[in-house]
């Protein structure tokens, strides 16, 4: 829950930190807490339910001491879609649709290791998911800085869906990716302390793998996967120094390596390279999308 908090602390309403993420797939065995749960007789419905609200109450809280709930509004506030003029050129909204996506599957991971049905546990997933992003804008509408952004909560739902899909289909899964990377070493000396809104360095993709499909046998094809993404560059310049305008959108697509098979034999990933994309692992071919 300590980790939630902190996830929650780098503005949910962009991305969930890749630390959280990643300690959640990694960290071996069940937290000191669900054991306790155990021992004190709770059922999986109990801890569903606990985990849901005391979620809701650390999003509350940090909310109100961190993000101003409740100096204001409510108020709505209209962030625009994919635009060239918008704020982050549309790529926040993608973020806040893998952000879904991968609160969905942590929960869903959860609810499934507590004993629910893998459908049961996409579905809980997903609602849960939606629940938490939900609960932040609506935070954000009674606040002077922020406001409720129904293009944000539209893309979180994006996500919830997304997650649900994937979760409740594995062969689909094992075809199909919804990645994020954060490549350190690109965008110049600027950096933010939440890498996951850090958009000059950031970029998405959905990653299809070649060891998903039967039909592939030769082994070195099945190491290989095919990507499609999206990014965009220059608005933090823009924003503090308008004078210089060199705002730009990208569509790319590339051939990369599956990570989770090529190291799975040798290194336990937990599955986080399914959310995780690290950088110069692929070759790609990269298009401005005109004005």
């Amino acid at each position: 829950m300590m980790l939630l908090a902190r996830a929650m602390a780098a503005r949910v309403t962009g991305q969930v930190i890749a630390g959280f993420l990643a300690a959640a797939l990694l960290l071996p065995g069940r937290p000191a807490s669900a054991s306790m749960m155990e021992d004190q007789g709770w059922s999986k419905e109990d801890k569903a339910l606990a985990l849901n609200v005391g979620t809701g109450i650390l999003a509350l809280g940090w909310g109100v001491w961190s993000w101003d709930w409740g100096t204001g509004g409510p108020r709505f506030q209209d962030e625009g879609w994919f635009g060239r003029s918008t704020t982050e050129g549309g790529a926040d909204k993608i973020g806040h649709a893998w952000t879904g996506y991968a609160i969905s599957h942590l929960l869903a991971r959860q609810y499934q290791s507590w004993g629910f049905t893998q459908t049961d546990s996409a579905r809980y997933g997903a609602l849960s998911s939606l629940g938490i992003m939900g609960l932040v804008e609506v935070g954000d509408a009674f606040s002077d800085d922020y406001g409720f952004s129904y293009q944000d909560m539209l893309f979180n739902t994006v996500g919830a869906v997304a997650g649900y899909i994937l979760w409740d289909n594995p062969e689909l899964a094992r075809k199909v990716d919804f990645r994020v990377e954060y490549n350190p070493f690109s965008g110049g000396d600027k950096y933010q302390a939440d890498v996951f809104t850090d958009y000059r360095r950031l970029k998405y993709l959905i990653a299809v793998k070649a060891d998903g499909f039967d039909a592939i046998q030769d082994p070195l094809l099945r190491h290989l996967e095919f990507h499609v993404g999206f990014y965009a560059r220059g608005y933090e310049d823009y924003s503090t120094n308008p004078s210089r305008d060199d705002r730009s959108q990208y569509f790319y697509l590339g051939i990369g390596l599956n990570l989770t098979r090529l190291l799975s034999p040798h290194v336990k990933t937990g599955g986080v390279f399914h959310y995780i994309q690290p950088p110069y692992t692929y070759i790609s071919k990269d298009w401005r999308i005109a004005p």
